[in-house]
């Protein structure tokens, strides 16, 4: 079969005002077209490989780059550069190695590969042909050979991201969940731009009522990764240890829950001051009736809006549910002679009484802006810099639904209010004031909360009095648009740009503060549930007795490149 011809300028795009290049099968940004070469042809130490290309263009970049790399060994064999035998052993090699990937991403048993049914599932095809080798590794394989390269290519991307952190820092997150036999179990990962890392797995359930003990082990945590390189951490929960761990390291740490935990919390309140549960019971009464006669079915999905919901957002849907009926009520669907002709005894007890109405009402304008507002940020940038400005975007919103009617909207603001507040971390109104494009706008809230969460954060991340004194008067020079703040400061100059990537670009007449906003710039404002890590790796190494010491630490190295691999294939 012969070759593909490419051309690498086919696969990649030019970002970041011309400063690197992003793959066009993965969004991997690089410095310049040479390392997307090496990227796609996965033939470099140095690079990390794409996970995505075909196998058809990856063996044609790997044959691009070796031909050019050892060009007297493509003049002694043909003119077409490599035998076919070494074509095909590499081929073979490379589609091996993208089925031990799908295994070791996944968790699945090893033992699987052997199994008939893999192998016709496969179609046992071989690579090059006739006489060339098959393409379906053996489990002693995945288990030895390939395992270590596998593992060796993890460790050398971990260590190129690790690498970044003494510029941009990192947020430690908390994936935290109840496992089999009630055990406490917990992984941290360890978050930032140039991409997430898998640190350890442990077993609290023996100490989660120590919180010094649970202070001892996050700090060894922060201590592997290095202190000045942490720049907060991020729980998924509010509750149980991880709740009395937050409070026991608050003043210490800049410590956070993620930012949906916090929009559920806030929906769960404001349900509680309109029943809910009660309506929400009602309601699926409703959809019942609705779903069961086609034309009510018909003017349902015709007027209630459609909205995509993924996966990590499926805790809105109870409030869409209700929005939903909301708009087909005022399309007239529950007036139709038809319907009250259909609607039964116990449903016409609440669809004639107007305080049903009037409570959905509420519930609808008190949380719709929270449940949009976080499908939107969710499919959007997750960074600090934006955090703050969301949720004073989600209060105007709602203060607007209603009318700016303060007896309607206050109570939902004060419950917004209450739990960001006890919940975030100063990095997040730094974030807000540091972002330029908030900045510089005609609507920035200049609350005295915002600069002393940027006073805290300058003071808990420089610890040098001589550079917090000199990064105090860079401020003042950003504050009043002076310098090379003078462009940003002026309308429409920041569209399209990141607030790291203008601070990286455009703010190097003052170093101390460039840095200060690129490390506080880069942390994320969510959690390990982002990433929707699976768990069931992690409890076989923390749950599993009587292994020797070789066995665990195989377990702990498929731990790493299992969830390393994991993290890989997630999307920022």
């Amino acid at each position: 079969m012969a070759s593909i011809v490419v051309n690498v300028h086919d696969y990649g795009t030019w970002v970041e005002d011309g400063a690197r290049v992003q793959c066009t099968f993965c969004d991997k940004r690089m410095n310049d077209f040479n390392r997307l070469k090496y990227h796609l042809g996965n033939v470099c130490k140095d690079v990390t490989p794409c996970s995505q290309v075909p196998l058809p263009i990856r063996e044609a970049f790997f044959k691009m780059v070796m031909e050019q790399r050892y060009p007297d060994r493509k003049r002694g064999r043909s003119n077409k550069g490599f035998t076919a035998s070494e074509t095909a052993a590499e081929a073979e090699k490379l589609a091996q190695m993208d089925v031990a990937q799908f295994f070791y991403e996944h968790g699945v048993d090893f033992s699987a590969v052997d199994s008939t049914s893999f192998k016709k599932m496969m179609m046992i095809k071989t690579v090059g042909g006739e006489g060339g080798g098959q393409m379906i590794p053996d489990s002693r394989d995945l288990n030895g050979w390939m395992f270590q390269e596998a593992l060796k290519k993890v460790q050398d991307r971990v260590k190129e991201i690790k690498a970044s952190w003494e510029i941009t820092g990192c947020s430690i997150l908390f994936d935290a969940w109840i496992g089999p036999k009630g055990r406490d179990l917990v992984t941290f990962v360890a978050d930032c731009p140039a991409g997430a890392v898998y640190l350890k797995s442990a077993d609290v359930s023996d100490i989660k009522t120590d919180v010094t003990a649970l202070t001892s082990l996050v700090n060894g945590i922060v201590e592997e990764v290095g202190v000045r390189n942490v720049t907060q951490i991020i729980a998924c929960s509010t509750s149980g240890w991880v709740g009395d761990l937050g409070k026991q390291l608050a003043g210490q740490v800049f410590w956070s829950v993620s930012l949906s935990y916090c929009l559920k919390l806030m929906l769960v309140e404001i349900g509680k001051m309109y029943s809910f549960e009660d309506i929400f019971e009602k309601v699926k009464l409703l959809l019942d009736l609705i779903n069961n006669n086609p034309s009510f079915l018909y003017v349902f999905r015709e007027n209630s809006h459609k909205v995509d919901v993924s996966s990590e957002c499926e805790f809105v849907m109870p409030y869409l549910t209700l929005e939903h009926i909301y708009w087909v009520r005022r399309a007239g669907l529950f007036a139709s002679p038809e319907w009250k002709k259909e609607q039964g005894i116990a449903i016409s007890s609440f669809v004639n009484d107007s305080t049903f109405w009037e409570s959905l009402d509420k519930i609808v304008g008190s949380t719709s802006s929270l449940v949009h507002g976080w499908l939107w940020f969710s499919r959007g940038s997750k960074h600090v810099a934006y955090a703050y400005h969301f949720i004073e975007s989600i209060k105007k919103n709602v203060a607007w639904t209603f009318k700016y009617e303060r007896q309607f909207y206050e109570p939902t603001w004060n419950v917004i209010d209450d739990v960001w507040h006890n919940n975030h971390n100063p990095l997040h109104a730094a974030g807000y004031f540091l972002n330029p494009m908030a900045y510089y706008s005609d609507d920035f809230h200049t609350y005295q909360h915002v600069y002393t969460g940027l006073a805290f954060s300058l003071v808990h991340l420089v610890k040098e009095p001589h550079l917090q004194v000199k990064i105090g008067t860079q401020l003042d020079v950003y504050r009043y648009g002076r310098g090379c703040f003078m462009k940003a400061s002026q309308a429409g100059q920041l569209n399209g740009v990141s607030p790291v990537n203008w601070w990286t670009q455009k703010a190097n007449q003052y170093p101390e503060l460039q840095n200060l906003a690129v490390k506080i710039l880069s942390q994320t404002s969510e959690g390990a549930s982002r990433y929707k890590l699976k768990r069931s790796v992690a409890e076989k190494l923390l749950l599993t007795e009587g292994m020797s010491h070789c066995e665990r630490k195989h377990l702990e190295e498929l731990a790493v490149v299992h969830y390393n691999l994991q993290l890989q294939s997630c999307k920022a």
